[in-house]
């Protein structure tokens, strides 16, 4: 595919065409990245509220029934439920269980446990269990 970018600083406005054989899964995310206006999410702790960049989360998981936004050193309290925090997300994240979503880009490594499964150990030492449906769909995205 060939892919061609003009930077121009005097357009009123930013705009992408693509002209596509077919749609696929990856265009539609790149579309759905490239819509969204949002950056991050509002987060709580300790009653306070954060805003928190989505480069910043290293995972997002379901936690005593709380959704929870994990970063390199706090853990935050988002007040909607994972799949809400899921379609907002640019392509960086992937859902590797039912109760759990990482940035890919944190990923350290994957560990193969005895039991035959695999857990994801981000860089902030955060271990979170890979869900057999989804070790394909991680694969894929990692490249492997």
């Amino acid at each position: 595919m060939k892919v061609k970018l003009n930077i121009d600083p005097s357009l009123p406005e930013e705009k992408a065409e693509f002209w596509l054989k077919k749609m696929t899964a990856r265009f539609e995310r790149i579309t759905k990245e490239l819509n969204s206006e949002q950056d991050f999410l509002w987060c709580y702790r300790d009653g306070d509220a954060y805003e928190i960049n989505f480069s910043q989360i290293y995972a997002i998981q379901i936690e005593n029934e709380k959704t929870m936004i994990c970063t390199q050193n706090q853990k935050y309290v988002y007040r909607g439920r994972l799949y809400q925090v899921q379609s907002v997300l640019p392509n960086d994240f992937i859902m590797i269980s039912r109760g759990a979503i990482v940035n890919y880009h944190f990923i350290d490594h994957l560990e193969i446990i005895n039991t035959g499964n695999i857990d994801a150990l981000l860089e902030n030492g955060l271990r979170v269990q890979v869900s057999r449906r989804r070790i394909k769909d991680l694969k894929e995205r990692l490249g492997l």
